[in-house]
């Protein structure tokens, strides 16, 4: 199983800009409650989907979208 690497968090969002758009933040914190309990990508795309969180597609979260999606947030 594939894994996200291991990264401490030293406060409640270390990363989180203040000015982030809503929907971004409610992604965040989704994240943040999947990354508590796995960190494999395949569990974490299952844990987005089974808390109903869509995807930017409107759809189900895949490996793939995942991915994209985080890509895109680095680079922002």
């Amino acid at each position: 199983m594939e894994q996200l690497p291991y990264v401490e968090v030293v406060g409640p969002h270390q990363t989180r800009p203040a000015e982030w758009p809503a929907e971004l933040g409610a992604f965040a914190d989704v994240l943040e409650a999947v990354l508590a309990g796995t960190h494999e990508l395949d569990a974490i795309v299952e844990g987005l989907n089974a808390r109903g969180f869509a995807a930017p597609d409107g759809g189900r979260w895949t490996e793939a979208s995942l991915r994209a999606r985080l890509a895109e947030l680095g680079r922002a």
